[in-house]
């Protein structure tokens, strides 16, 4: 049997659908908002994380440097049992050759190079494009070739541009590296994940697996890279995958990292994307309850006359609350559903809407999260908002709710003292057991909802919390108001005075609209202070001035001939020539070092590489100091000059991660194998290095003329427009073959992309969240459209003109705006602090012309929701309005 609320409910909705029409339809617009922003910062999110995942090769990497053991295959084989996407890639250094056509040539004549060869199977790359010239398959440019090789076995090749120069070969020549012959078939030109590579030694080959197994050149003891990347599904969490592998893989000396490590300079910007999309997640979820609370408290202010009627007749409270609760959550529900649709739609337009500011690459495909966020914040919402001023309705006897029009807050007991009307408020609410329980519920709801849509815990509590704040402050600012206009002198002029009467008047709407749009500007403003913030150190972040080129193995006596042909050749092009020793660490402290026992330890890394020495007489630009003091200016910076040191051993500054991992400290001592010279140094200070830079950096450093006669070479980085590249190599590796040029332009190009598809996200999330917080508050003001409707008669029947009626309103409205504006911009000031200090790490800037355009916009858009939503009720004849009483 159907209750008799529910009756009720539909016989009055069904008998007086277009008044329901509005209220459907601001409902339906919050939704929408909602749903518009949260899918479109999905979208953000998932092309940012695409394009770090193409960097890495993968969700998760699992590398090593030596053979694999046993339970490292059983790790891999139980992660391809839970239907994870492997991708298997082996890194080594290799001697490519070209044989020459003559038999009887000299080895000493045939043309060799070290390149670093990477050998692919069917899977990679698992995000990200490998692009090649010819744009053929993969397999099929790796296959072995039909025709065109003089030996056997032969493969396909992809190769590096670099490597055909030096050699002077074409695509469909032959090379020969280790045991197996191969085809030249395509030039590489582009490999999403060469970041995560490392520094290359030479151009690189690309080859098949089974054609690696050919060469023979992996055999027990070869310096190799194994990297085994992943791909896991959405339903995978990153966080306990990557804690479960790296317990599993402790003692096997495997390094496993995520695509948020694949670059350092990255790393923290996907931290600040994750906060960045938390908190236009919360801004829209806030700005859109406003709306569906607005719309929800309007729609039950004109049900007060119907309300007193079923009181009148005997309706209990419990009754009247069910009623209109069924009706509100029907409403709620039909409009949320709508809603959907509406942000479905408006994010399908969004591409052409926003056309030139989001990617063009970017996916616009809607997911179920935040259509669900939507829907579930519409109902809720609309229960917890009508709950609130239902639960009063038990309270008011139906005489008084028939003098609707009365604000009763202001009558009762106005002889007491702000403060005990406080208390008496809070006594009244304390003993209301059910409001208490409401109250509570809406409370953990609405940080509930912050903490789901916020994308993290700690953001939702503080903004919730926040809120909460900002809303007791915009009250009490709302108090003052009204004690400022009291004191007004009142003015002579007629029309001034009705104007500043009417804000002050019993049942007015300052404290509503002043209330909602305060958080709405305040939200709006934090978001906007948030963004610029962001946008001003991604800016400074894009490596616009990084090398493009690195040129090792430079002999000294070539140094002044490589000068040259820069500065003759590319005057335009800035480079850097810096002297380089190539070591290795024999002890520390004077303790011997056994790179054996090392082997496999996390650190181990640090005691067996290869260390590249230099000398410095001033601190380079990219390392801070972070202990001990740097050398002075009185040595020469001649590599090859000897000179006294005035302490017992020459002065080194270490890598601050390098001495942690070395366990050095100041005045340790470090003994190092320079090509079979044992150099002994003191560590001076230790250096925080930005890696990310892409400029030449060490991780030591030794003090001007302590290599001493040492062997030394030079390495040069320099940066030229991609359509010199080429020019360049052939110019440097005709008057010096020797030198090896590195390019690392495409890396660059990939995370300035990055950077660049990052700015744009966020401005236009910012753009759209803005645009929809004024759509939501326009419609939010504009639900009292009805009661006004009554004002205006009644202003009308007494003689009151047109000219008054909108002087009037303009001067309402313009004079909430302008203090709700205020309040909220200052408010919102505080808050981006708050928020930049603690959460973001980012520096807070006061913007004088940002915030004056806020407070403008505010007083514009508050005196256009006036005169938009009051313009036609001024056509209305009084009489027809009066007689509806």
């Amino acid at each position: 049997m159907i209750p008799v609320s529910v009756k009720l409910a539909w016989r009055e909705i069904n008998s007086a659908w277009s008044r329901f029409l509005f209220l459907f339809l601001c409902i339906a617009l919050g939704v929408g908002a909602i749903v518009a922003v949260d899918l479109f910062a999905v979208n953000v999110e998932q092309v940012i994380l695409g394009d770090t995942r193409a960097l890495l090769g993968g969700d998760v990497e699992l590398s090593w440097r030596r053979a694999i053991s046993d339970k490292g295959r059983n790790v891999l084989d139980s992660l391809a049992d839970r239907n994870m996407v492997l991708s298997h890639v082996t890194e080594t250094a290799a001697m490519a050759t070209v044989d020459s056509p003559n038999p009887q040539t000299p080895l000493t004549k045939i043309a060799s190079q070290l390149v670093e060869l990477k050998a692919i199977d069917s899977a990679y790359p698992l995000y990200g494009r490998l692009v090649v010239e010819p744009d053929l398959p993969t397999a099929q440019l790796l296959d072995s070739p039909q025709s065109g090789c003089s030996h056997s076995p032969c493969f396909g090749a992809l190769v590096q541009e670099s490597l055909l120069i030096r050699l002077n070969l074409t695509v469909g020549s032959e090379l020969r590296i280790g045991q197996a012959s191969f085809l030249i078939t395509a030039v590489l030109k582009k490999e999403p994940d060469k970041i995560a590579n490392g520094f290359s030694l030479g151009p690189r080959v690309m080859i098949s697996r089974e054609a690696l197994k050919a060469t023979m050149l992996i055999q027990i003891g070869s310096r190799v890279q194994e990297r085994y990347r992943m791909s896991i599904s959405d339903s995978t969490s990153l966080e306990p995958l990557m804690g479960e592998l790296r317990g599993r893989l402790s003692q096997e000396g495997a390094q496993v990292s995520s695509f948020r490590d694949a670059q350092p300079r990255l790393r923290r910007f996907l931290d600040q994307l994750n906060l960045y999309l938390g908190l236009i997640g919360f801004t829209i979820l806030l700005v859109g309850g406003i709306g569906v609370a607005c719309t929800i408290q309007g729609f039950l202010t004109q049900k007060i006359p119907i309300i007193a009627t079923l009181k009148t007749l005997g309706a209990d409270s419990s009754q009247i609350i069910r009623l209109y609760l069924t009706q509100s959550l029907f409403l709620g529900g039909i409009g949320s559903l709508l809603g959907v649709l509406v942000g479905v739609v408006l994010h399908r337009g969004l591409p052409l809407l926003l056309q030139g500011i989001i990617p063009e690459t970017m996916p616009m495909s809607p997911t179920v999260a935040p259509i669900l966020r939507g829907i579930v914040l519409g109902i809720l919402a609309t229960l917890a908002f009508s709950l609130w001023p239902l639960l009063a309705i038990r309270h008011v006897s139906p005489a008084l709710v028939y003098r609707q029009a009365v604000d009763h807050s202001q009558d009762i007991n106005n002889t007491q003292s702000r403060l005990t009307r406080w208390l008496t408020f809070l006594q009244h609410w304390w003993n209301d057991r059910a409001q208490l329980m409401v109250s509570i519920g809406i409370m953990v709801g609405v940080t509930g909802l912050a903490m789901w849509q916020a994308h993290s815990p700690a953001l939702g509590v503080f903004f919730s919390g926040a809120c909460a704040v900002a809303v007791l402050l915009l009250l009490g600012a709302t108090g003052v108001l009204y004690r400022i206009l009291r004191h007004v002198p009142i003015p002579q002029r007629y029309l001034l005075r009705h104007a500043v009467k009417n804000l002050q008047r019993p049942g007015n709407f300052t404290k509503a609209m002043t209330l909602a749009i305060g958080i709405g500007v305040m939200l709006m403003t934090t978001l906007t202070i948030v963004q610029r913030s962001l946008l001003d150190l991604i800016g400074n972040q894009i490596p616009s001035q990084a090398p493009s080129f690195f040129f090792i193995d430079i002999q000294p006596d070539q140094q002044p001939q490589f000068i040259s042909v820069l500065e003759q050749k590319f005057p335009d092009s800035p480079y850097n020539l810096v002297p380089v020793v190539r070591s290795r660490i024999t002890a520390i402290n004077g303790q011997p070092i056994d790179p054996e026992a090392h082997k496999g330890k996390r650190n181990g890394w640090y005691f067996t590489r290869e260390y590249v020495l230099t000398t410095s007489r001033d601190l380079p630009q990219d390392n801070i100091l972070t202990k001990g003091n740097w050398w002075d200016h009185t040595k020469e910076s001649n590599p090859g000059g000897a000179t006294e040191s005035p302490s017992d051993f020459p002065l080194v500054s270490v890598e601050e991660d390098a001495a942690k991992n070395l366990e050095l400290t100041l005045g340790s001592t470090l003994t190092l194998d320079i090509q079979g010279v044992a150099f002994v140094a003191k560590v001076a200070s230790l250096r925080q290095v930005d890696w990310s830079s892409f400029s030449i950096n060490f991780f030591m450093i030794v003090e001007p003329g302590s290599f001493d006669g040492a062997p030394f070479t030079y390495i040069a980085t320099t940066r030229v427009p991609t359509n010199l590249e080429v020019p360049l190599q052939q110019a440097i590796v005709a008057v010096m073959p020797n030198v090896t040029a590195i390019n690392v332009g495409d890396v660059l190009e990939n995370i300035g992309r990055i950077f660049q598809q990052l700015a744009m996200g966020i401005q236009a999330l910012a753009l759209l969240c803005l645009v929809t917080g004024a759509v939501v508050m326009i419609a939010a003001i504009s639900i009292n459209r009805y009661r006004r409707l009554h004002e205006l008669a009644i202003v009308k029947a007494l003689g009151g003109s047109r000219k008054l009626l909108m002087f009037s309103l303009g001067v309402e409205f313009g004079v909430i705006g302008a203090f709700a504006g205020l309040v909220g911009i200052g408010l919102g000031c505080l808050l981006s602090w708050s928020l930049l200090y603690f959460f973001f790490d980012l520096i807070w800037n006061f913007d004088l012309i940002v915030l004056s355009t806020g407070l403008l916009l505010t007083i514009l858009l508050s005196l256009m929701t006036g005169f938009l939503g009051t313009y036609r009720l001024l056509g209305f004849p009084p009489l027809s309005v009066l007689r509806q009483e």
